[in-house]
């Protein structure tokens, strides 16, 4: 880690050192620009007081050249400033993970987390101190929505697709450099997130026949055209040639008056294309290794080997001139000139005519680069990690397992839930890390899933689907109680093993909403169906005398958290041990609250 850690600062003070000597050029450009601007015209006016009209104009011509040779110059300045500051925070966000300083990111994907889903509120995979809010790096709404697809398991790979997904996060997690590029190239001001939508709405479009506007534009123009000439010849007035120009463009509005949303939409996303066509660009140009990232780079190109890249480049350049046709004075003049906006929505027509199917497909490619290269954070920052083994056998194993959301501050513990055995039971006191136990395992199992490291020593398992009933709450817009809402999430659970799913759940303090007599009954019954049943899984509880299953049942295996005491004062080791437990801590608790007892 410490490596990583360098890594990182070196980056950024490189960085901020380019940036200040920047800053500077920047603003001794800014005064040299004002000095040209104001010595040319002194210079002019003073050259054509002195010595004629011509030597004046001529002066006048080079300040122009000279003050938009070193406007250009600062313009590019100014760029290559602005990636470097966001080099800067791509660095920095590295760091703040490595020390644990991720809960200060603002996206936390709290939309992105689907009511009722099987785990992702127990297991903190969105929201507050969450997995997303940790590797999230996408740049791109494909991208982001893609990462949260993938992180909440929206289908269960099979072992041949999580063995590929693990290469290709060790491969994107060994290519920082491509992943900062990818990170400041996909930098854009974004509208609201709709112009994805949007782009693929057009994409899809059926176009009417531009041939008759062409037609009449060419029409217009030849008039246009022998208009300026017999206005240079002096055979008409110039008054006639400015009604021919008011003329055109009325005929212009005439002819886009059902294009005009084309226009404007393409002035509302220029900036978002441009950043995908940069993004889709650098995954064509990389040469990939692992089979899943060469086969996902391959669906940017089809059978007519057409070049994604180019197309979009193509496309940009088409959308350069839509920008121009928004308040600028040279482009009107060009417009009702020689018909520009017709022409330009022809040749985006005739762009959409050959990429239009290819679109949504290249933006599904860039989406799942993006997301992949958020998860590969973990694989470049955490060497130390390993990748889950998937088994066929039935089982999760790990060595020196810890939860990878806590940090340096995690305890690591060994766990195994294998051959005959299949349900654990964990028993302990109150705060002794039962809950975080059992979101440890929970959440090492969907890093496992995704091909992503884990963090641990080792880590073995099977594929299962996850089902957990951890933080259940009332819901008062349905007068549910959280006793019934924990009922309703174990009806999932029974209802998934009814179904034949292999299935791993996480139950915690199981049934804590009723009397200790129906919450022994309740969980002693529900124990031996999921037995039945063939599922696998974890389930906490305070019921000591559910820990005698094990005597019975060579399925039930126990674990134990429990506190010691030092200097009168409560303390936590959080190790697991096997057995029940043999401690209690609430009367302890109690008092230390000034509940006198």
């Amino acid at each position: 880690m410490k490596k990583v850690e360098d890594f990182y600062k070196e980056k950024i003070n490189k960085s901020e050192k380019e940036i200040n000597k920047l800053s500077k050029l920047i603003s001794y450009m800014g005064w040299g620009r004002l000095i040209i601007l104001i010595g040319g015209l002194t210079l002019s006016y003073k050259l054509y007081k002195d010595m004629g009209f011509f030597n004046g104009v001529a002066a006048l011509v080079v300040t122009g050249i000279l003050f938009f040779i070193v406007a250009l110059m600062h313009g590019r300045i100014m760029i290559k400033k602005e990636k470097l500051e966001v080099v800067v925070e791509f660095n920095e966000k590295g760091l703040k993970r490595l020390n644990g300083e991720y809960r200060e990111f603002k996206d936390k994907g709290n939309e992105l987390l689907e009511e009722g889903h099987p785990f992702a509120e127990d297991l903190d995979i969105f929201g507050q101190n969450s997995l997303f809010q940790m590797i999230n790096t996408t740049r791109t709404l494909s991208g982001r929505r893609k990462l949260g697809e993938i992180i909440s398991l929206k289908k269960l790979p099979a072992k041949n697709q999580i063995l590929e997904k693990q290469q290709a996060i060790k491969e994107l997690g060994d290519k920082i450099e491509w992943r900062e590029q990818q990170y400041v190239n996909g930098t854009f001001k974004k509208k609201k997130g709709e112009e994805l939508e949007e782009l693929i709405k057009w994409s899809t479009e059926v176009a009417a026949s531009d041939l008759s506007r062409i037609i009449v534009s060419c029409i217009f123009i030849a008039i246009t055209m022998a208009m300026i000439f017999l206005a240079i010849t002096k055979y008409i007035p110039i008054s006639f040639l400015i009604l021919d120009l008011m003329v055109n463009f009325a005929v212009i509005k005439i002819l886009t008056k059902d294009r005009g949303q084309v226009i404007e939409l393409f002035h509302s996303i220029k900036d978002s294309v441009k950043a995908y066509s940069k993004l889709l660009t650098l995954i064509e140009e990389e040469e990939f290794q692992s089979p899943y990232l060469k086969t996902l780079k391959n669906k940017l190109k089809d059978n007519s080997n057409i070049s994604c890249k180019d197309e979009m480049k193509r496309l940009v350049q088409l959308l350069d001139w839509v920008g121009d046709s928004a308040g600028n004075a040279y482009f009107f003049i060009l417009n009702v000139i020689a018909f520009a906006d017709i022409f330009i929505l022809f040749n985006l027509n005739k762009w959409r005519d050959a990429n239009g199917e290819k679109i949504e497909k290249w933006l599904q490619v860039m989406g799942e680069f993006d997301a992949l290269s958020s998860i590969s954070n973990l694989s470049f920052e955490h060497k130390e990690w390993c990748y889950g083994e998937i088994t066929e056998e039935t089982k999760v194993k790990g060595t020196s397992v810890s939860h990878p959301l806590i940090g340096g501050r995690a305890i690591d513990n060994s766990y195994e839930l294998v051959g005959s055995k299949q349900i654990t039971l964990i028993t302990g006191s109150n705060m002794s890390g039962k809950s975080t136990f059992l979101r440890t395992i929970g959440i090492n199992i969907v890093l496992s899933y995704i091909g992503a490291p884990c963090c641990a020593k080792t880590f073995s398992c099977s594929i299962m689907n996850i089902y957990t009933c951890m933080r259940t709450k009332d819901n008062l817009e349905e007068s549910i109680s959280s006793f019934y809402a924990e009922i309703l999430r174990i009806k999932l659970i029974i209802e998934a093993s009814r179904r034949g799913e292999k299935l791993f759940f996480l139950l915690d303090e199981i049934f804590k909403g009723t009397n200790s007599k129906d919450r022994h009954t309740g969980a002693t019954v529900l124990v031996k169906q999921l037995v039945e049943s063939g599922a696998v899984g974890l389930l906490s509880t305070h019921d000591l005398e559910l820990c005698n299953l094990e005597e019975t049942m060579k399925e039930v295996d126990n674990y134990n958290f429990r506190e010691y005491y030092e200097n009168n004062k409560i303390k936590f080791d959080y190790k697991l041990r096997k057995g029940k437990s043999t401690t209690q801590n609430a009367v302890y608790l109690m008092k230390l609250a000034g509940i006198d007892i």
